[in-house]
This record gives structure tokens, sequence and C-alpha cells, in this order.
């Protein structure tokens, strides 16, 4: 498969995904909600809570204490309202209505010193997990030419929705879901295909 300027095989991909299951307990249960993918969007959809932010920190966010009573009080119930919680990336072409959406909710939190693309992209993908990709600086250096906002989603739309990267992606969940019910890889079963994407753009990045 392909992910931004990396190439990775199924086999590979398996193998990294296990490692990472095996290493990041805590994130898979307490930032993502697995198993069972619980708590789509959170406990409240609509607006970020404490809960949000919790979550958030345990993935690194590393928030300062001005980022948290600011995060509270953004306005953004307009914009989440704007995009559904199971909103897919799959579906936002650059240019749709979708797409535009996701840059206005994306928009509301941007501009607060400190509050970097890192910290954002962890809590967007927290609301809508389906629709916004982390990014890391491990993600950015596999999408070198797409290193934020609007450029770095129409690339990792595009990874999404190539042909060979949908065969390979069912075929990764496939095999993640017939893992051995010890195997703490076989919570990724559950996870988003964009989710998948991320952990292996960030692995593909930390291997430079």
């Amino acid at each position: 498969m392909n992910i931004g300027t990396r190439k990775i095989v199924v086999d590979e991909a398996i193998a990294q995904l296990r490692i990472y299951a095996e290493s990041n307990g805590a994130v898979l249960q307490y930032y993502d909600g697995l198993p069972g993918f619980t708590n789509v969007g959170g406990s409240d959809p609509s607006r970020v809570t404490l809960e949000d932010l919790a979550r958030t920190m345990v993935i690194g966010s590393d928030l300062r204490a001005l980022d948290i009573p600011w995060l509270l009080e953004v306005d953004a119930e307009k914009e989440f309202a704007a995009v559904p919680v199971d909103a897919r990336l799959e579906d936002a072409a650059p240019g749709s209505a979708l797409f535009e959406a996701a840059m206005e909710l994306d928009e509301k939190f941007s501009g607060h010193r400190g509050f970097g693309q890192a910290k954002k992209s962890k809590l967007l993908h927290l609301k809508r997990p389906y629709l916004f990709p982390v990014s890391d600086s491990f993600i950015r250096m596999t999408y070198t030419n797409a290193s934020a906002g609007a450029e770095l989603l129409g690339a990792v739309h595009a990874d999404l929705v190539n042909p060979a990267n949908v065969r390979d992606f069912k075929l990764l969940q496939v095999r993640l879901n017939a893992e051995p019910p010890t195997s703490a890889a076989r919570l990724l079963g559950d996870a988003p295909t964009l989710r998948l994407l991320d952990i292996l753009a960030s692995l593909l990045g930390e291997a430079k």
C-alpha cells in the first residue's frame, strides 16, 4: 500500500501494527475507545469537554494549562453540527461540501498560541475519527508534500480512495480480526481505516 511518500506491504503492516498495539494499550483503550470503538465523537459530539482533553493527553497532546479554558470556550457548535460524527474522509474530496465543512471546523481551533497542528489534530480526530487524521511530526515526515491543513486532508483522502489501498486495507482489517484473542493487535480490527493509516504513517515516518 502507498501511504504518503512511503510504501509498505500488508505483511509488514500487520507486523508493525502488532508492535504498536502491544506498546500502546493505554492509547487504544482511553484515546481510541477500543475494544468496541465506543463514544464516537466523545460524550458530547457537539462541543469539546474536559473528558476529550483528558483523552488527548493519553496520546501525548501535551496540553498547557492555558489551552484548556480556551478549548472549552470555543464556540464551534455550528461547525460540529455541519460535520456528522460518522462523516468519512473517503467521502470528502477536496472542494466538496464535506471537505469545506471539515476545514471550517479545523479553522475554529486554529490561531491559539501554543496550540499547534499536532495538538489540534489529536483533538479533531477524537471528535470526528473517520474524517480528521492525526498529524504528528512523524506523520508529516511521511506526508512530506502536504504538512498540514487542506493539503494534508487532501493527500490522506487520496490515499484512502486509492483502489489498491482500499483492497489492502480491507485485507489488513480481515487479518487483524483473525488475530488470536490474546493478541493486542486484534483490537485494531475495530479501528477506522483512517486510524490504521495514521498509525502506519507515523511508524513509517519514525523509521526514516
